[in-house]
């Protein structure tokens, strides 16, 4: 067992990987029956990392709310690091004047009741769309991909509230594409990475998952800084009242210091 000065129990590693190998196909069914041995808190060694593992209700509570400065850092997947994606994103930065501002405008401007209550007749705007275009399909006779058809109702109504128009089509080329770019970054920050594992490894992308997680993001920042050129050329710039708006008028004012880069990584972020 470990017995560290200041780490919790836990099993006794192997060398060089650790634990890696006790975790299985089932990875919380292999925790819960150690954390039976060793405690509700308890260390295990990802490959050279060194990872608490936190198992019951009480002691979730001890680190979320009562120590939740010390562990309000996150650990950022190798494949996020492409780009540097996860210096401006707010699901990955540190807790940091930057991120606290970046939180509070996603507070202040996108979850908030008045908001919601705007986009009703978005919501149900989609909803009869996605119904219309399920009838024509059944009255010409032709298969709908029920999946595709849902992804793009629910990023629409996204879109339209954050950029008023939407972003995918039934049934078209652009939807698959952009689909293919959030499932494929999804896929690869979700993906086993021995350089995760391994930190010395990162240099080497032995699985390919930052060259291909890199590409997918690429797709996306050109999309995103269409739109925003696109909007900032347009006379009609302050005709819309959507959220991209409001970001673009927080540009190096208010204390935010947005930019373009910080632009882009929150609308990744929030679609």
């Amino acid at each position: 067992m470990i017995f560290g000065s200041k780490l919790p129990p836990g099993p006794f590693p192997l060398p060089i990987v650790g634990h890696l190998f006790k975790l299985g196909n089932k990875p919380q069914e292999s925790l819960a029956n150690l954390a039976k041995i060793y405690g509700s808190l308890m260390t295990i060694k990802l490959g050279s990392v060194t990872t608490i593992v936190v198992s019951s209700a009480i002691m979730a509570k001890e680190v979320l709310q009562k120590h939740d400065q010390t562990f309000s850092g996150r650990t950022v997947p190798d494949a996020v690091r492409i780009l540097k994606h996860h210096e401006v994103s707010m699901v990955w930065l540190q807790p940091s004047s930057q991120w606290r501002n970046l939180r509070k405008l996603c507070t202040s401007q996108m979850f908030t009741n008045q908001r919601l209550n705007d986009s009703e007749e978005i919501r149900l705007k989609k909803v009869k769309e996605f119904i219309n275009n399920i009838r024509d399909s059944a009255k010409s006779r032709q298969a709908i991909d029920i999946g595709e058809a849902v992804f793009s109702v629910v990023l629409n109504t996204i879109s339209n509230t954050i950029l008023s128009n939407d972003i995918t089509h039934f049934n078209t080329d652009s939807t698959l594409d952009f689909k293919a770019a959030i499932c494929g970054i999804i896929e690869e920050i979700g993906t086993p990475n021995m350089s995760d594992y391994f930190p010395i490894l990162k240099s080497f992308d032995l699985q390919g998952i930052r060259r291909r997680s890199g590409s997918y993001f690429e797709k996306l920042d050109e999309f995103f800084n269409a739109i925003m050129d696109q909007r900032l050329q347009s006379k009609e710039q302050n005709a819309t009242n959507d959220l991209l708006e409001t970001l673009l008028q927080h540009t190096q004012e208010k204390g935010f210091n947005l930019n373009h880069v910080d632009i882009n990584s929150l609308l990744k972020d929030l679609l």
